[in-house]
């Protein structure tokens, strides 16, 4: 009988213990994030890469990601799940309503001139946002093969009306040529690599809270 209670106490430590490592080293676990795929319905955003909108690509990478974050507990919103159109107040106001934590708004630049490519973060407010912006927009400049065009302050409503930190990442340009190709090439892998480093950002974001 006292074996048995010694098995039974140790096998509790370990599960306890296993736990523990697990919550430490899985930032994520229980937390609250938002996604905000840009644009949708009547609002196409950049119409630079034939065939594929810019609404369209956001909410495959937002799914994307939505994929990646759930699967380590993360409980995910996203501010649109199909091809219709939100306002500011639509996003924003979920956001707030579910208690987000963090808010991340995917977009996707677009120019005339087609051989400008880059990822650039933004922030709404410098004490609410700017950090996020900071963290997420390094991952994607470090890991994307892209130019670093920085972080820079941007007056949306989305940014400025969340409670949460939030942040908008114009994570490459659609309009580029060579973006263009992979992003249409049927594969898939670009907009896997765009949804891995904001999920990467959003790691080290949580982890170093």
């Amino acid at each position: 009988m006292k074996k048995l209670l010694i098995l039974a106490v140790t096998f509790l430590s370990l599960l306890f213990f296993t736990s523990f490592a697990f919550a430490q080293t899985n930032p994520f676990l229980d937390k609250i994030v938002i996604i905000d795929p840009g644009h949708g319905g009547s609002d196409y955003g950049s119409t630079e890469c034939s065939g594929l909108p810019e609404k369209t690509a956001t909410l495959d990478i937002a799914n994307r990601l939505k994929v990646l974050l759930e699967a380590d507990g993360a409980q995910i919103f996203l501010t649109r799940t199909d091809d219709s159109t939100k306002s500011n107040n639509d996003r924003y106001t979920l956001a707030n309503r579910v208690g987000g934590e963090v808010l991340v708004s995917i977009h996707l630049n677009g120019s005339t001139n087609h051989n400008k490519d880059g990822t650039i973060g933004l922030y709404g407010k410098r004490l609410k946002d700017k950090a996020l912006t900071e963290v997420i927009h390094k991952r994607l400049a470090n890991e994307l093969s892209v130019p670093d065009l920085g972080v820079t302050n941007f007056a949306s409503g989305v940014l400025l009306k969340s409670n949460m930190p939030a942040t908008i990442q114009e994570t490459v340009f659609i309009s580029h040529t060579g973006e263009c190709q992979l992003l249409t090439n049927g594969t898939g892998i670009r907009q896997e690599q765009i949804a891995q480093s904001l999920y990467n950002g959003l790691f080290d974001w949580f982890a170093g809270k």
